[in-house]
């Protein structure tokens, strides 16, 4: 049958097209794309249609590239003229017809082709393939999401070019060899260019051309009326310009581009192909109409245990196991991925070396948790991954020099250093572009003179950095050198400003500093974090990232952050930071781990020593031990006193935690007294940080309230928030806290409703400024709820401590104490508003547990007893209730005292209850 006969699928297809079309006379193309655009098919996918190829579609000129794009118009056009929608059979129908056309390969010529004379690849034997992509690696995985992101990308009309980015070894070249071979079912030139660098380019555009020219029309020699040129460059000229004007479909990838200029005029263009791009640059330049971009990353956890399986299981040493099984454990491969962070080339590297040398996988587990063991030793050469041309130090190597490049001189690589010290899953972009930052980035530009101190002074380094000779911008730039050839990973402006880096890079960028520069680069970086972190405005969410920073530097710090005057100031807010988040198990672990620190290196009354051992102390009182606590504090503040002198600032903090903790343990009284003395002589002496002031006027306002004034505590409440406000703004997180504050004795006043109004302003500022999982949203929230309750309004209680319950779990975990408190104190309300034998049947689950996690005396235990003989007498078992809490009550005595809040509450609860008894007898 002849070309242009009725047995060409390809007219068939455009005649079937055409006559759909027809229905639909009086709308143009543009607007019965606009309608294609906007069908939802029943994928749940919309397809973009070009108006221009819905007249080479029906004109027979081309066909298209996906099956949705054909039902996306035939929905529209059978829907605008209340036609039945496309069923099975229709669908069917419709697919067999463009399947049976884009198939099709019968003819001398391609639809659409612009002239029937030139080069042009021969249908009869199949596409032409030239180029070698990388072979499988050995256990393959299928990362079918990128596969199905590729092939969509492709199959569009408006797509020219797809860039895979990413850094060097994760799997890029292999990603696109799998999409180079799925072409090959309906592409009819495939053409794969290593493009390292330009005389590879113009190499493998020359050998194209050249393969074009002997597959001629005649599929039988070179075709007389080409001229196949007489070098690369003219041959590449020749190639790109046959891509441009062919209608023979095409495929190039450009694998592993590395320098732009180098492929700068160089790209493929043309209307009947793609170009598939792998590289690690991120630049503009790349950015353009028609291009797609997919970050290729790490494996996923499931995706990496699974590969080393696979891939260790070929090993044929008996040792493997017998059947050839594996004889690793699902937990040693599983740990193997997350130390190498699943990161596809040290995994393949790390699968290579373990058989090589036959070492078992928990010795090879135990080098790697050495950071004496250098990367280039435990991923070497001798042991290549498959078929990467590079190790994992090599292949950053590479990189960094690439970066280098693109920055000042030295600041990429000073930029890398700074960052490698830091948490890998998110650095504020403030701490790495400050005045710590840019003075670390002039350092060895800077007269020996100029350098920074020991110390790190931050005013003195702000100062070095403006009298260095980098750009103002240079941190900036070298950040951004570093995510351009995906060694960081720079977000923002659109999310938090934060730089992420996987930790294998930074790790190998630690085995390549000497000691001597690693000293510079930790005090550096901890001069950069406190400078963001003691920031009047330093917000909550950047304080948790700072935190995260802090605790990989003191991993890195060995020595370096201690110094004969003392301790690094970051070392200071470790343990208040956890303590203020209601971690107060970690708190104590950290301030003990730190003080034993200090107690090697400090004098016994050096500020910073006893610093950190008040720290214990706090922590101590927080979780439950207040009397012992107490002790401690008046101990150290002794000592204080002696070393530092009585208004000192560091004396002043201590006595601050003692008064506290005395309040905590039922000591109202003498708690106000310290309070009231130490807020006036606080505010006498000058330099002492405001938020100490600020503190003690909280607890002078609490202990009033403690004490029986409800309406002193509340006015002296009032009166701090209009302070905060005035000096912090109404949104400030203190000035909330406060407001939270406030709200309790608005309640215990008797207004009620205000309390639960006023409660409900300040959860509503603190999820907005804190969010809702933070530490004092959950208090706050939880607070509301118990006022909800005393308002009688026991479902919105119930469903604020449901909400505060599940928020504790989400951030502290099941077994926290805030968590427990929220869930006991709901079990308790669920009793109050009617369902007292399951809520006393809950709290004693419980009460299991809290005795479990603190212990039989605990308050949090002896709270729980409490209030399930509350809930008995509720339930009309008056007996065993009041045996309950007579019992209860001894243990609080002996425990917290006599005159503690919780004690005499218990005591007075009793004394109600047997009155109630007398006066029914």
């Amino acid at each position: 049958m002849s070309e242009h006969g009725t047995g060409d699928p390809r007219l068939v297809f455009a005649g079937e097209l055409t006559r759909l079309r027809r229905r639909l006379p009086d709308v143009s193309d543009e607007a019965l794309a606009r309608r294609a655009g906007a069908v939802v098919l029943p994928s749940g996918r919309q397809v973009a249609l070009n108006a221009r190829r819905l007249g080479e579609w029906t004109s027979g000129q081309s066909v298209p590239r996906q099956f949705e794009a054909v039902l996306a118009l035939v929905l529209a056009i059978e829907q605008a003229t209340a036609g039945v929608p496309a069923g099975r059979t229709t669908v069917a129908r419709w697919q067999g017809l463009w399947r049976a056309a884009r198939e099709y390969r019968g003819g001398r010529f391609a639809i659409g082709s612009p002239e029937r004379t030139g080069v042009q690849p021969d249908r009869k034997r199949g596409p032409l393939v030239i180029g070698r992509p990388p072979s499988d690696a050995a256990a393959l995985r299928r990362r079918d999401e990128f596969a199905e992101r590729m092939d969509a990308y492709l199959a569009e009309d408006s797509v020219q070019r797809v860039l895979l980015t990413g850094a060097g070894g994760v799997g890029k070249s292999q990603l696109a060899a799998a999409a180079f071979h799925r072409a090959k079912r309906e592409t009819e030139l495939l053409l794969w260019v290593p493009a390292g660098n330009r005389a590879s380019l113009l190499d493998g555009y020359a050998r194209a051309w050249r393969a074009l020219s002997r597959a001629s029309v005649t599929g039988d020699g070179a075709d007389p009326s080409v001229d196949p040129g007489s070098d690369d460059e003219t041959q590449s000229d020749l190639f790109l310009a046959w891509l441009r004007s062919t209608g023979s479909s095409w495929l190039v990838v450009l694998d592993d581009v590395d320098d732009l200029g180098e492929i700068a005029g160089l790209w493929p263009v043309g209307e009947s192909g793609r170009t598939v791009v792998t590289t690690r640059r991120r630049d503009a330049t790349l950015l353009r109409p028609g291009v797609r971009v997919i970050p290729v990353g790490v494996f996923t956890a499931e995706e990496a245990a699974g590969y080393l399986a696979d891939r260790l299981s070929l090993d044929p040493d008996p040792a493997a196991g017998p059947h050839g099984l594996p004889a690793h454990r699902p937990e040693d491969l599983a740990a193997l991925a997350s130390v190498l962070g699943c990161f596809p080339l040290a995994l393949s590297q790390a699968a290579a070396f373990l058989i090589d040398s036959g070492m078992d996988l928990p010795s090879y587990l135990s080098l790697l948790s050495d950071e004496r063991e250098s990367l280039a030793g435990l991923f070497p050469s001798s042991s290549p991954a498959d078929e990467h041309s590079g190790t994992v130090t090599s292949t950053l190597q590479l990189a960094l020099v690439r970066a280098e490049s693109l920055a000042p001189p030295g600041t990429a690589r000073a930029m890398l250093e700074l960052i490698s010290v830091l948490a890998p899953d998110g650095i504020p972009e403030a701490v790495l572009l400050g005045p710590a930052a840019r003075a670390w980035l002039d350092r060895d530009r800077l007269p020996a003179q100029d350098q920074l101190s020991e110390r790190g002074d931050l005013a003195e380094q702000d100062g070095v950095a403006e009298r260095g000779s980098l750009p103002p911008r240079s941190g900036l730039l070298a950040l951004r050198a570093l995510h351009r050839l995906s060694l960081v990973t720079h977000r923002g402006p659109s999310g938090p400003a934060v730089a992420e880096v996987h930790s294998l890079i930074q790790r190998a960028v630690r085995d390549g500093v000497t000691a001597d520069r690693r000293a510079g680069i930790v005090r550096a970086a901890a001069d950069a974090l406190e400078g963001v972190w003691s920031a009047p405005d330093c917000a909550p969410e950047t304080t948790t990232a700072l935190y995260r920073c802090a605790e990989v530097l003191l991993a890195h710090a060995d020595d370096h952050l201690w110094y004969d005057g003392g301790m690094h100031p970051l070392l200071r807010r470790l343990g208040p930071h956890l303590a203020g988040l209601g971690r107060h198990e970690a708190a104590r672990t950290m301030s003990t781990l730190l003080a034993d620190q200090a107690r090697r290196r400090l004098p016994g009354g050096h500020r910073d020593l006893l610093a950190l051992r008040a720290q214990v102390a706090q922590t101590e009182g927080d979780l439950g031990h207040a009397a012992a606590a107490v002790r401690l504090l008046a101990d150290l503040r002794r000592e204080a006193e002696v070393g530092l002198g009585p208004v000192d600032p560091g004396t002043l903090s201590i006595r601050l935690h003692e008064a506290r903790l005395r309040m905590e343990s039922g000591l109202i009284t003498a708690a106000l007294a310290d309070f009231v003395t130490l807020a006036a002589e606080a505010r006498a002496v000058p330099g002492v940080d405001d938020s100490l002031v600020t503190s003690a006027d909280e607890h002078v306002a609490l202990c009033r309230g403690l004490s029986g004034d409800a309406d002193g505590a509340r006015e002296a409440y009032i009166a701090l928030a209009r302070d905060l406000e005035r000096s912090l703004g109404p949104r400030h997180p203190s000035t909330l806290r406060v407001l939270a504050d406030l709200s309790r004795w608005i309640g215990e006043t008797g207004d009620v409703r205000s309390a639960v109004a006023t409660f409900q302003r300040a959860v509503d500022g603190l999820v907005s400024v804190l969010g809702r999982l933070h530490h004092d949203t959950l208090i706050a929230r939880h607070n509301l709820a118990y006022w909800h309750g005393i308002a009688g309004e026991h479902d919105l209680a119930i469903e604020q401590f449901v909400t505060a319950a599940t928020d504790a779990e989400l951030a502290l975990g099941g077994e926290h104490p805030t968590t427990l408190t929220f869930h006991t104190n709901l079990a308790f309300w669920r009793g109050v508003a009617g369902d007292t034998t399951a809520a006393a049947e809950q709290l004693q689950r419980l009460e299991l547990t809290v005795e479990r996690v603190f212990g039989t005396d605990h308050p949090r235990s002896l709270r729980i007893r409490q209030q399930r003989a509350e809930l008995l007498y509720r339930a009309g078992d008056h007996v065993t209730a009041m045996d309950q809490l007579t019992t209860v009550l001894a243990d609080m005595v002996r425990v917290q005292g006599a005159h503690h809040p919780r004690t005499r509450e218990a005591e007075q609860l009793l004394a109600d209850w047997s009155g109630e008894e007398t006066t029914v007898r």
